[in-house]
């Protein structure tokens, strides 16, 4: 069994998603990463931890970008907006599922907005330059948002942006340093459920964090 076989093995064990996993086999990941570090794509060792991508970010840790996605319950042909489009990996698997054409992907870092366009060639999904905390308005609405930066409260520019019964998956600043993973269901209220504890880079822009 190959390296990249047994990390997916590992991976199925709690992907609820057909469609996610089939995808995890397709899309290599060694693609997405800088030459550096393309050895670890699939090292056990790093299933569970972030790998830098640019001078300023790292990419999600597998195990932990997968959990996201198949909270997402992506579906074919479902429209998808994703904030922070990193190298354009968790993007592509996105894309794998639903259709490139359907997915919308900001990106606020110059650096790896570049990096995800070279990523991404072979996929044409809509790739947007451009302050991700407010959403994209001229494709809304979204079946489904995912987040990849944790925002300072609850993310209303974004919720604002899903269809009715569409699922956001989203970092949230809890109290003090912790933050929380969330998946929130847009109805009358929204429905909102605390995943796990988790550490990511604060969303940066007008609905973002300001220091």
């Amino acid at each position: 069994m190959s390296e990249k076989e047994e990390v997916i093995s590992y991976l199925s064990k709690s992907i609820t998603s057909k469609e996610l996993l089939d995808a995890l086999r397709k899309i290599d990941r060694k693609k997405f990463l800088p030459d550096p570090y393309k050895h670890l794509a699939y090292s056990k060792d790093y299933v569970d931890k972030a790998i830098p991508i640019t001078r300023n970010y790292n990419t999600t840790a597998l195990s932990l970008g997968i959990l996201m996605l198949d909270l997402l319950e992506l579906k074919k042909g479902e429209k998808v907006l994703e904030i922070g489009t990193g190298s354009g990996y968790y993007t592509a698997l996105i894309a794998e599922i639903v259709g490139c054409e359907n997915v919308y992907s900001i990106e606020f870092d110059p650096e790896a907005y570049s990096l995800a366009r070279k990523n991404l060639t072979e996929c044409s999904v809509n790739l947007v330059f451009g302050d991700g905390s407010l959403g994209y308005e001229k494709a809304q609405p979204y079946d489904k948002i995912v987040v990849w930066a944790a925002a300072p409260t609850f993310p209303y520019a974004l919720y604002s942006q899903l269809k009715k019964r569409g699922i956001m998956v989203v970092p949230i600043a809890d109290s003090g340093d912790k933050q929380g993973l969330y998946k929130i269901v847009k109805g009358e209220e929204p429905f909102i459920f605390r995943v796990t504890d988790v550490i990511f880079s604060k969303l940066k822009g007008l609905c973002g964090f300001w220091y």
